[in-house]
């Protein structure tokens, strides 16, 4: 069992409060923790926010605590780990407000893997040249028993004989994305948020988990069934709009 803590700051940069922008009456960041209650291996879902508008969206929720975090906090990390000090579990997922398209299942996968490893994460096989070539969309070379050998925004692994449907073909699930969904064993947890320096090449690349690598730590990486994507601009949300309402028409 785990206890999820979703991240929820209110600004944003690329698409302004687009936790509280509504799809099918119904805010994004509601839309993420109540599929996060659908995760069996789950004991608690609880939203760490600096905005009294988002507690708002939850006052009646029975099922999702939310916790008011400080504003000064300076990552999403940090703020689970502020809620998560004061809990007794000894695991800890960190799922990104914006992932309203999470599968539970995936995640249950995600939690399981923390029997044989200290932290884990997600990620799914890229098929889109666009998306390889994206800086906002991280991608990770793993190991032969799926460990992560390194992140990046640039396109690794780099294809230097072949173009890239070509590499995709012959490369099955080697060319993968990265899901910022992290569990944590809480100890592990507590280590990388109060007592791990920021990595030079965490600061290059602007991605956290490398400070993990940089100290000698682990990361499992789980292949997820389904893909997902997080909401980071407006054509993001438009594409998740039309999904609830293909949804709403079949039901």
């Amino acid at each position: 069992m785990a206890v999820i803590i979703i991240p929820a700051r209110l600004g944003s940069t690329r698409l302004k409060n687009k936790l509280l922008l509504k799809a099918g009456g119904k805010p994004i960041i509601k839309w993420t923790a109540e599929n996060c209650l659908r995760v069996k291996s789950a004991e608690k879902v609880i939203v760490a926010t600096d905005s009294e508008q988002i507690m708002e969206v939850f006052k009646e929720s029975k099922d999702i605590d939310v916790v008011l975090t400080p504003s000064d906090l300076k990552s999403g990390t940090d703020r689970v780990a502020f809620v998560a000090r004061n809990l007794k579990t000894e695991r800890v997922v960190n799922v990104q407000g914006d992932e309203p398209l999470i599968d539970p299942d995936d995640i249950d996968r995600l939690i399981r893997s923390l029997d044989r490893s200290d932290v884990s994460t997600l990620s799914f096989p890229l098929k889109d040249e666009g998306d390889y070539l994206n800086p906002n969309i991280v991608k990770v070379v793993t190991d032969k028993d799926n460990y992560a050998l390194y992140f990046s925004r640039s396109p690794i692994p780099y294809c230097r004989d072949a173009d890239f449907s070509q590499m995709a073909r012959t490369y099955k699930n080697i060319i993968l994305k990265h899901i910022g969904i992290y569990g944590y064993k809480w100890d592990v947890l507590m280590e990388f948020a109060y007592s791990m320096e920021e990595s030079p090449i965490e600061q290059i690349e602007k991605l956290e988990q490398l400070r993990l690598l940089y100290n000698g730590y682990r990361i499992k990486v789980i292949t997820a069934k389904k893909d997902t994507v997080g909401i980071d601009t407006e054509e993001d949300f438009k594409y998740f709009c039309k999904i609830v309402e293909e949804q709403e028409n079949k039901g």
